[in-house]
């Protein structure tokens, strides 16, 4: 991973240092994901915020550790549970992602499994999880948004492909099935 892309994703972000710190400090399982975690490994459009999962059993537990409350998203397409440590929306902790698309739920909440599968790297002394980049464009090819709502899904799927020399094709194939998303999906990984 590069390291001045780091640098400049901590610098963006002056929250996300203080806030990995605490996480991992109180052994909180987190992983970055959203369009910083594609930032992070090669795609070149700056994100707007950081979006940290976390697994649904331990959002009371996050919330606790930063005094802070979470608050449920609600949209057509989507629900989710957030919160802003210092009520700042530059960092949001996220978990029970659940996307309504088509008559169909898509539960993308963040497991063991997919976990295991994130990326661990380390800066400033603090270890960071990633989510797959894998789940991130699955979430994006699920959501499929345009420019109309300031978002540039399918664009971003083929920018991220065309540079990221490690995709593991398998395990978004696999996670594509066991979610029942082939028909949403279609040719946008092809």
């Amino acid at each position: 991973m590069d390291i001045q892309r780091l640098k400049n994703f901590f610098e963006r972000f002056p929250l996300l240092a203080s806030t990995l710190e605490k996480l991992n400090g109180a052994h909180i399982p987190f992983a970055i994901g959203g369009s910083g975690c594609l930032y992070l490994l090669g795609n070149e459009r700056l994100p707007d915020d950081v979006d940290i999962y976390v697994p649904n059993d331990w959002h009371d537990e996050a919330d606790a550790l930063f005094g802070m409350k979470s608050y449920p998203y609600r949209s057509s397409m989507e629900e989710v549970r957030n919160s802003n440590p210092e009520n700042n929306h530059s960092i949001q902790l996220t978990s029970g992602l659940v996307l309504h698309i088509d008559h169909k739920n898509y539960d993308l909440q963040l497991t063991p499994d997919v976990l295991n599968a994130g990326i661990s790297v380390e800066y400033g002394g603090q270890k960071i999880m990633l989510l797959p980049p894998e789940d991130v464009v699955l979430i994006k090819a699920l959501l499929q948004r345009g420019s109309d709502v300031g978002k540039h899904d399918i664009e971003d799927i083929r920018v991220f492909l065309s540079l990221y020399p490690h995709f593991r094709k398998e395990y978004l194939e696999k996670r594509i099935h066991d979610l029942g998303a082939e028909e949403r999906v279609g040719t946008i990984f092809k």
